[in-house]
């Protein structure tokens, strides 16, 4: 990696397993919970059609077509129409609010990932940049111990949602950090990697894919934290 001075980082999903496994247990646990008793397979099921409705949800969130508190209310109720449950709306209104307590109980701080962002600040310039309320993504970042680490750049905070260029140029105005000497570490092609490539910052994609647009690509971050 050329002259790199700068790394922005995505949380979710790139430093924080969030939908890998946060995510996943808070919600399986709570629907087991709330509406089972549920065997395995009709659990995996439930979890199945719910995560697609969420990705079929999130694009509008992106478009500005909806916000990501209706989105949460709305795959979830789509979820329980599939399945011809019961829909409480209050129970509705609630269930993310009980999610996130879930969640947060849930979270421990990665050692390792510490460790990593304390050896890596010795030698670059560190910054968090990340599309999430301000509540949630805050306590996230301190029950992970990682807040203190790196100045945080949220999009409840700023009001720019990535993919929107502003939410870079923002961050890159407020830091001092140039472009060309700055490596943008993101899970999310469109979101992440393409706006940064566009603005001319290098690039690093975290995930499965191969052959894309990134100057970079890595399966895991502990990859990058070795090739650094």
């Amino acid at each position: 990696m050329t002259e790199i001075k700068n790394i922005i980082f995505d949380w979710d999903n790139t430093l924080f397993p969030f939908k890998e496994k946060y995510w996943e247990l808070a919600h399986r646990q709570l629907f087991s919970e709330q509406l089972g008793p549920f065997t395995d397979q009709e659990l995996n099921h439930f979890m199945e059609e719910y995560h697609e409705f969420d990705e079929l949800l999130w694009p509008q969130v992106h478009q500005r077509q909806m916000t990501i508190e209706e989105l949460r209310e709305e795959r979830l109720r789509l979820t329980l129409e599939y399945f011809d449950l019961e829909i409480d709306e209050i129970y509705l209104r609630a269930f993310f609010k009980n999610f996130l307590n879930r969640l947060f109980e849930l979270i421990e701080p990665d050692e390792q990932l510490i460790q990593n962002l304390k050896n890596l600040s010795k030698k670059y310039q560190l910054a968090l940049l990340s599309n999430s309320g301000r509540v949630e993504q805050r306590e996230k970042l301190r029950r992970s111990n990682v807040e203190e680490l790196f100045p945080v750049y949220i999009s409840g905070e700023t009001g720019y949602l990535k993919p929107d260029a502003r939410a870079f140029t923002n961050l890159l105005n407020k830091e001092n950090f140039k472009a060309s000497e700055t490596l943008m570490v993101g899970d999310l092609l469109e979101h992440d990697i393409k706006p940064a490539k566009d603005l001319g910052l290098q690039t690093a994609y975290i995930g499965a894919e191969k052959g894309t647009i990134a100057d970079y690509e890595f399966e895991t971050i502990q990859e990058l934290f070795n090739s650094l």
